[in-house]
């Protein structure tokens, strides 16, 4: 495809012979396979069975950044061909029920080139895997287990990008069961390291982990588990584009979970989870960042009769990191009627307290709703309505608060809002998920401020991946010192006949400012929404086609930022003649979002996606799918496009498979398009 990694050695050719050579009727390959272990015979060394399997994985990408991308290399070239030759052996010594044994392994061939801008280097890299397992007294009250195991993979990080990885796990696990203890027990000591590098990422992971569980069967009560989980991370991965630092994770978990079912006829569920957990962890040259939480939940539900139910909840909660602690405490009640003339409806109340270092807050709701469903001469009629009366006291002791380690995933250049409002913006922080790296703003990320929020981009030929986790954190303003009542409710009428569906909603938010004063301000609110959705089905002559869409608009008016939002969608589905099973989809959207204010970014999306889907009657599976957006309504015009083909052919135990995937994004002045291809072909024996 791009690029060359040498040529096929010793596995491609073994693997032909093997195809060659393998009986086609599969029975004495299946006669291999091991015995049940009541008829083994007592014998000081067994071999029951051998299986494996012969391999070739070709993988090769190509990156291209044009010139007027500042700082980067014009074209990124990359190829790796693995071959692997794997034979794993079942055994005993003795018996089965003593020790029982499963080893496997086989060389792999590796060979890599790298090239940037003309210039490249090469590397081969001849590896192994290996695994081996060993269980002692199988089937008895007290069993034991070792295994090491050492494989070569690739390890998928982005819908074009894939790493090749070697990953070594190895431990020992001890199990007790009746009538050596009452309840059964199992403690797992393991370690893994996970090791691997390309052109634009380092993995670098070391895991040690301890695990002890146990549980307990209570009958017809239900069941009891405890578990323990020790663990420590050390971490060297992230980009190449910026420095990377080694950061070490210690976890300990506390964990005791209980689900009973009682009264008569199993009326009441009552669960509880009780769970402890503290974490630590250190960055090359930074201060230790210690975690300490304590959770309890209590939930019981009440099936009084098919038309009523009711529930009880309770949140405890009790966290500290640094010299930020928080104590919360909720609890939650209500029940639900069904009056058996298509009206329901349901009552709830809820409360929670919170008590921090900076802030604290007492909150209480009353919540209720009605839903009443109507069969008409054609179709279905529902209208539901529903309301809620809160009332919040808080009181602040600082201005702000800060949040660590907020998750955000960054899908391609789509902006991800923030939880909380009005953050700091010269506060951010923003790191990779084991914080061994901290990414630069207006480099890899860039924030926008939209209204109350605050809003992160990832910006391409940065050095965040295409759908990468990143922990985010933060200074925001807590609110100020206030008492606030709020009401808000909604009606909806929803009509649906057949294919055609038709819904309108009105919802409003009343806040009220009973004292204090508050540094976010009030924000009443007005909605509006209605949609139209419809799929037909048509039968043309022999063919099935199903027509779709689907059109919604909203009209939000508030103080801060009143917007109107429309979001259309069509497509036409087909089943396909000719093939044993197969169809193909096209889609068109359309998104518009316009803010009142000039200062605010709007929204201008335009998509199309096209998606076949092929299974032929020789076994051949084939999949293609085409997307492609653009966003005209930001001063930096967005556009992404995906090309992918994968196919799949099985005979008996024969397997290839085949996946191209192109990608192609533009940000402003920056672009980049990555091809990325693999193609595997393997054979089990």
């Amino acid at each position: 495809m791009m690029g060359r990694a040498g040529k096929p050695g010793l596995a491609a050719l073994s693997l032909a012979i093997a195809f060659a050579l393998a009986p086609r009727d599969g029975g004495a390959q299946d006669g291999m396979l091991r015995a049940p272990i009541a008829d083994q015979e007592i014998a000081p060394f067994r071999l029951t069975g051998l299986e494996g399997y012969l391999q070739m994985r070709y993988l090769a990408d190509e990156t291209t950044f044009p010139q007027r991308t500042a700082g980067m290399g014009l074209r990124s070239r990359q190829s790796n061909l693995v071959e692997e030759v794997f034979i794993l052996s079942h055994s005993y010594i003795y018996h089965p029920r003593l020790l029982s044994l499963d080893v496997g392994g086989g060389p792999v061939f590796d060979r890599s080139r790298h090239e940037v801008d003309g210039v490249g280097r090469q590397r081969n890299s001849p590896q192994y895997n290996l695994t081996a397992r060993a269980i002692v007294l199988r089937d008895k009250p007290y069993t034991g287990e070792l295994f090491y195991d050492r494989r070569n993979q690739t390890q998928s990080l982005g819908p074009a990008l894939e790493l090749t990885t070697r990953n070594t796990r190895y431990g020992t696990s001890l199990s007790l069961r009746d009538p050596v203890t009452p309840v059964p027990m199992t403690l797992e000591l393991t370690s893994s390291d996970n090791d691997g590098r390309d052109a634009t990422q380092v993995i670098n992971d070391r895991t040690r982990q301890a695990r002890f569980t146990t549980s307990a069967n209570l009958g017809k009560l239900g069941s009891s588990m405890f578990q323990y989980l020790g663990s420590r991370q050390d971490s060297a991965s992230g980009s190449v584009g910026r420095p990377i630092q080694t950061s070490r994770f210690d976890t300990t978990t506390a964990l005791l979970e209980t689900r009973l079912k009682l009264g008569p006829a199993d009326r009441y569920d009552l669960s509880n989870r009780v769970a402890f957990n503290t974490s630590r962890y250190r960055v090359t040259e930074g201060l230790p960042s210690r975690l300490r939480n304590l959770s309890f939940a209590l939930d019981l539900r009440d099936r009084h009769s098919d038309a009523l139910q009711t529930y009880e909840h309770y949140d405890f909660n009790s966290s500290r990191q640094g010299d930020q602690a928080a104590t919360v405490h909720a609890a939650s009640a209500g029940l639900s009627y069904a009056f058996g003339t298509g009206l329901s409806g349901a009552l709830a109340g809820r409360g929670e307290s919170y008590r921090g270092s900076h802030l604290g807050y007492s909150l209480w709701a009353l919540d209720a709703s009605m839903q009443y469903q109507k069969a008409l001469p054609l179709g279905q009629a529902t209208l539901s309505y529903n309301a809620s009366y809160s009332r919040r006291d808080q009181l602040a002791t600082a201005q702000g608060s800060r949040l660590l380690g907020e998750h955000v995933t960054l899908a391609g250049t789509s902006p991800v809002t923030l939880g909380k409002p009005q953050v700091l913006l010269g506060s951010v922080i923003v790191s990779n998920l084991s914080r061994t790296q901290t990414f630069l703003e207006d480099r890899d990320y860039v924030l926008t401020r939209i209204g109350l929020g605050v809003r992160i981009q990832r910006l391409i030929g940065g050095n965040i991946v295409d759908g990468q986790e990143v922990l985010i954190d933060y200074d925001f303003d807590v609110g100020g010192t206030y008492a606030l009542s709020q009401f808000d409710n909604s009606v909806a009428l929803t009509w649906a006949y057949d294919f055609l569906s038709l819904s309108a909603r009105r919802s409003e938010t009343t806040p009220r400012l009973d004292s204090g004063s508050p540094t976010t301000p009030l924000n009443p609110s007005r909605t509006t929404v209605y949609r139209i959705g419809a799929d037909f089905p048509l039968s043309l002559l022999w063919q099935r086609v199903l027509l779709g869409g689907s059109a919604e608009r909203e009209n939000r008016r508030d103080r801060i930022l009143p917007y109107r939002r429309g979001n259309h969608e069509v497509y036409a589905q087909l089943e396909l003649p000719l093939v044993q099973a197969g169809n193909i989809r096209i889609g068109s959207r359309r998104l518009e979002v316009d803010y009142d204010s000039r200062l605010a970014q709007g929204v201008r999306l335009r998509g199309q996606d096209l998606r076949l889907w092929l299974r032929l009657v020789n076994g051949v599976e084939l999949s293609a799918d085409a997307t492609h957006e653009r966003d005209t309504g930001t001063p930096a015009l967005r556009e992404r496009s995906l090309r992918s083909l994968k196919a799949q052919w099985r005979v008996r135990k024969l397997l290839w498979t085949l996946d191209v995937t192109r990608t192609h994004d533009l940000q402003g002045p920056a672009e980049t398009t990555r091809i990325f291809g693999q193609m595997m072909l393997r054979r089990d024996f």
